[in-house]
């Protein structure tokens, strides 16, 4: 492989090498991290005008009535099953209408629109986008549900690739402090020192950080592009405030995370929630858990219906 191509390659194979060269750091060294973090900003990763409108985003959510995606229009005839299920944490009862939902039609785009919610609830980000990209070749625009849909499955599917686990993982994951440890070495190669040392060249520092940024800022486009065509979206809201924090807007995050709060009892992710703001706090505890190595999911996908590849 010529040395051009292995720099195209790097931000695909070099995050399992910052990932486990970050879980390596020694304890010290990360619960200074964090002290630092306390102290300071974190650096802005996305534009300025990205943070404005998270915020803007946040005071049009306070004032929106909640948004139900089963009353919208053009949902499937199931939707308002799928949606309780999900709110009940059914998974099993979610997929089995989403799925007989695709089965009744499946040249319809809404049921996969909705199926691809299922999955994601239960991790499976790429099944889920692979069920979005299908919507999107059937006629008629996207919905504020696919909107946000699509910026979760394509964010979810990036922190699974860098070691994150989970259909919500922590606030703070391992390869967002890879990003960090990374781009403390200011474009220069970089060692990361763990079990073994690792040298990183400045263009694989480049395109790892640069690959961080980019997938952000589109997947925080995107969630916030939802939260614009159903301000009262609370899935959405709490998309764009998770992104925000990983995006370095914190104090635009935290406006979000403080109008949410009130919505957010009852919900299944009600415990996911609660702790990404007690990690936004205090973000020490989060750096810690990040060092660990994480348990794989065990979420599987049903394969009893036919239609599905």
């Amino acid at each position: 492989m010529s040395t051009g191509a292995a720099v195209r390659r790097a931000p695909a194979v070099i995050w399992a090498i910052c990932a486990a060269a970050v879980v390596a750091l020694s304890a010290g060294g990360m619960a200074y991290a964090a002290r630092r973090a306390k102290r300071r900003h974190p650096p802005q990763l996305v534009a300025p005008d990205l943070a404005r409108r998270v915020v803007a985003a946040a005071r049009a959510f306070a004032s929106a009535p909640s948004w139900q995606a089963a009353s919208a229009p053009g949902a499937p005839a199931t939707a308002a099953a799928i949606e309780a299920a999900l709110i009940g944490a059914d998974l099993e009862r979610a997929l089995a209408a989403a799925e007989g939902s695709l089965a009744a039609d499946p040249d319809a785009a809404a049921p996969r629109v909705w199926l691809a919610w299922v999955l994601l609830a239960q991790a499976q980000p790429t099944a889920a986008l692979a069920q979005l990209a299908e919507a999107a070749r059937r006629p008629g625009e996207g919905t504020a549900l696919e909107i946000y849909l699509r910026a979760r499955a394509e964010h979810l599917a990036f922190e699974h690739a860098s070691g994150a686990v989970g259909a919500l993982p922590p606030l703070v994951t391992t390869g967002d402090l890879a990003v960090v440890t990374l781009a403390r070495g200011r474009g220069s190669p970089t060692w990361l020192t763990g079990s073994t040392e690792v040298q990183l060249s400045a263009a694989q520092v480049r395109a790892a950080v640069g690959g961080h940024r980019e997938v952000t800022a589109r997947c925080l486009t995107g969630a916030l592009d939802a939260l614009a065509a159903a301000p009262g979206f609370a899935d959405a809201g709490y998309l764009v405030a998770r992104l925000a924090v990983k995006a370095g807007a914190v104090a635009a995050a935290r406006e979000m995370f403080e109008i949410l709060a009130p919505r957010m009892a009852g919900r299944p992710d009600a415990d996911a929630f609660a702790r990404d703001r007690s990690d936004l706090d205090d973000p020490s505890r989060a750096v810690t858990a990040a060092k660990q190595k994480p348990v794989p999911a065990g979420a599987r996908r049903s394969t009893r219906l036919k239609v599905l590849p």
